[in-house]
């Protein structure tokens, strides 16, 4: 009986799976290295300060506007029928640019999210 490509390959599998590596690499044909201890660093990400810069004028910038014109934004707002639009609109606006500069600002401060 004759092995085929696929042959070798699912029975590579089955002794990689049982902890078998090197008998794996055997049936691949593949020469057996060992592997370093150490892995090599990540590439240092360059933190994100102009975003964080930009995002946070945006948002101050927009709470500034929409609280000194809060008579303005409250007649607009509360007008009803198709004009709910206005506080949802804005509900997603505020969101996304505070949801941005706060992002930006953790991973500026180096805090990031584990993997």
């Amino acid at each position: 009986m004759t092995s085929t490509a696929f042959d070798k390959n699912m029975s590579a599998i089955a002794f990689a799976e049982a902890g078998e590596h090197d008998t794996a690499r055997q049936i691949l044909g593949k020469t057996t290295q060992k592997q370093s201890s150490k892995s090599p660093a990540p590439p240092a990400k360059s933190k994100p300060y102009l975003k964080t810069i930009i995002f946070g004028t945006m948002s101050i910038s927009a709470y500034v506007l929409l609280f000194t014109n809060e008579k303005l934004v409250t007649e607009i707002f509360t007008m009803g029928g198709w004009r709910w639009v206005y506080p949802v609109g804005a509900a997603f606006f505020f969101s996304f640019i505070h949801g941005a500069f706060a992002s930006n600002l953790l991973s500026s401060l180096g805090l990031e999210a584990k993997k």
